[in-house]
């Protein structure tokens, strides 16, 4: 892939990746804040939860992803400027996303492979594949 081309990607995806994210955890902080019946047993969106935490545990978790978002858009705008960021986001996804692999399998939640799990390791795989080395980013500077 061509080195602009490359960081065009990576923006178009970290973009997409931050709406996503803030669109996902904000409407699931505001859903866990008023104690949707949506989210709860039985509801349409339950399985969009692992356990069901203490609702400070839960709210303190998906700011986190909330506020990861807006630096994705952040990030998106010059990824050169965030590379300690881009790679920090890399390297936690890729080994929470492992992590969550025994985990659901251990509690009989297959599912959450196509959910959490898949939104950890894509995430991960697509700033290995699309954020530059150490020549594309000497190259990119200097165009």
């Amino acid at each position: 892939m061509k080195h602009t081309s490359k960081l065009k990607a990576l923006k178009i995806f970290l973009t997409i990746y931050g709406i996503i994210s803030i669109m996902l955890f904000g409407t699931l902080f505001f859903l866990t804040s008023i104690d949707a019946p949506i989210i709860q047993k039985g509801g349409i969106l339950r399985f969009l939860r692992w356990d069901i935490l203490s609702k400070h545990v839960e709210l303190m978790i998906e700011i986190v992803y909330l506020v990861w978002g807006i630096f994705m858009l952040i990030a998106a705008s010059n990824p050169l400027s965030n590379l300690s960021f881009l790679k920090f986001t890399l390297w936690a996804n890729l080994a929470h996303g492992i992590l969550m692999i025994p985990q659901a399998i251990m509690v009989g939640m297959m599912y959450k492979m196509y959910t959490d799990i898949a939104y950890c390791l894509f995430l991960a795989i697509g700033l290995w594949i699309l954020t530059p080395s150490g020549e594309e980013k000497i190259e990119q500077k200097i165009a």
